[in-house]
């Protein structure tokens, strides 16, 4: 097995695990805690997995298949603030994010799947979304992952403490 080839292997089983740890950081929050947010200009667990499930669904699944796939269409240009005002859906079930996430990842894992050194390496350079590997893109994917995971867990903590908080209050 090539260098290129054992790394494209770890950084595929690294996103598969990101999504598992996703899953997980989210699963069993008692009512409402998900849609919290510790000031009204930070996002809650829900936007955090929202904008991911976005972001996947919208940029990363489709800049990938366009930089592995001959003659498809670039993907168009993602505005944090479009999701916000016009995709962003506040009552969506978080379980249902979650599946969708696993869904858009399946796809994307297909993509990998198919792709060789050449493939994997392979500059796209004539978007505007700048020069482009499989392989950056795979890393943006679970950069982008890690960062939606450190806030997530950020804010289960937060909840955790302010639980713990107030059960020593009431205590009192």
């Amino acid at each position: 097995m090539s260098l290129t080839a054992e790394y494209r292997t770890q950084l595929v089983a690294r996103l598969r695990a990101t999504t598992a740890d996703l899953a997980w950081a989210v699963r069993d929050l008692p009512g409402d805690q998900h849609r919290w947010s510790p000031d009204p200009d930070e996002w809650s667990i829900h936007e955090h997995f929202a904008h991911l499930v976005d972001m996947e669904e919208y940029v990363y699944l489709p800049l990938l298949r366009w930089a592995a796939i001959p003659d498809m269409l670039e993907p168009a240009d993602y505005s944090r603030r479009v999701w916000r005002d016009e995709r962003y859906d506040v009552g969506a079930p978080l379980g249902g994010l979650v599946e969708q996430l696993g869904r858009v990842r399946d796809e994307e894992f297909d993509v990998f799947r198919e792709l060789d050194d050449a493939a994997w390496l392979h500059l796209r350079d004539d978007g505007h979304w700048g020069p482009v590997t499989c392989q950056w893109i795979a890393e943006v994917v679970y950069r982008h992952a890690l960062d939606h995971l450190q806030g997530v867990m950020g804010l289960r903590g937060d909840l955790n403490l302010a639980a713990l908080d107030r059960s020593v209050a009431g205590g009192v």
